[in-house]
């Protein structure tokens, strides 16, 4: 690369944060933007994640497990691997908000039930290891064979039996609205029928919570029981911008007091200075819908 060619790149890096990095300071309180690593952190090492993620202001990031992701943390890390990531987190301004796995109680097969119930004991300990507050689990689809009602059972029963162990680890169980069993109104059922807390409930930012008795009403059900995150994704799509939903489930969150993350999960890009400017251009309509709620 010639010293011009440098330039020109080194250049356009700083263009792409210089924004965000006069914000590198965190802010205490209220609805905080963080990071999920399922996408466009993925191909971030721990170090690199606590380098980035100040520059747009943003201080708390969740790993996705079990893809290989170049962050390296694995249920297969050893002690010592995870007591050096949990210290690395602890030494810098950039929170472990939480662990994302894709387990789920969902199957009408009993083995694979019971082997996802014994897995999410080992990654609520995992998290318990590295200092995250949260591991991430799904409910997850409705099967044709079997009634929905004896899903949802189903899927109470498993999640009753993890929440005292996630509670004796301090780690909250995390059940994010996914697949068809996972809207929001039957979030709620399913927590009420565990009737522990420390499982705790994540909207997942989906469009369908507009359905039925619409966002509000959805939020309201949940709104209890919610966790310490919260998953949005593209805040600038043209169909959320124009129903206003993330100003709509923004300001319920405030009227709550609700003061967590919401993690950011949006697709890759090809290198880093593309990935700089999404997240500035994110950051940015955050900042946008924030300064709205004290309008």
């Amino acid at each position: 690369m010639t010293r011009r060619e440098f330039m020109k790149r080194g250049g356009a890096m700083a263009a792409a944060v210089a924004v965000p990095v006069a914000k590198a300071r965190e802010e205490k309180g209220g609805l905080r933007l963080g990071l999920t690593t399922y996408q466009i952190g993925s191909r971030w090492t721990i170090p690199e994640l606590i380098e980035f993620l100040p520059r747009f202001g943003m201080f708390g990031v969740e790993i996705r497990t079990d893809m290989k992701f170049a962050h390296g943390l694995e249920l297969t890390s050893t002690k010592a691997q995870r007591a050096e990531a949990a210290k690395r987190f602890a030494d810098s301004p950039v929170k472990l908000v939480g662990v994302a796995c894709g387990e789920r109680y969902d199957s009408p097969d009993a083995a694979k039930l019971e082997k996802a119930i014994e897995r999410t004991r080992e990654l609520l300990q995992f998290c318990a290891d590295l200092g995250a507050s949260g591991l991430r689990v799904f409910p997850n689809d409705f099967h044709k064979e079997v009634p929905q009602e004896k899903t949802l059972d189903q899927i109470a029963a498993s999640l009753k039996r993890l929440a005292p162990v996630a509670a004796d680890l301090g780690v909250e169980l995390r059940l994010e609205a996914h697949g068809s069993a996972g809207l929001l109104p039957n979030l709620a059922i399913i927590r009420k029928a565990v009737d522990h807390p420390a499982l705790r409930l994540i909207p997942n930012s989906d469009f369908r919570d507009t359905q039925g008795e619409g966002l509000a009403a959805n939020l309201e059900k949940v709104g209890p029981y919610l966790a310490g995150t919260v998953h949005v994704h593209d805040l600038t799509a043209k169909k959320y911008t124009e129903a206003k939903f993330y100003g709509t489930q923004c300001a319920f969150l405030k009227r709550i007091g609700w003061n967590g993350f919401c993690m950011l999960e949006i697709g890759d890009k090809p290198d880093n200075e593309a990935r700089f400017k999404e997240i500035a251009r994110q950051k940015q309509c955050w900042d946008e819908i924030i300064r709205g709620l004290a309008s």
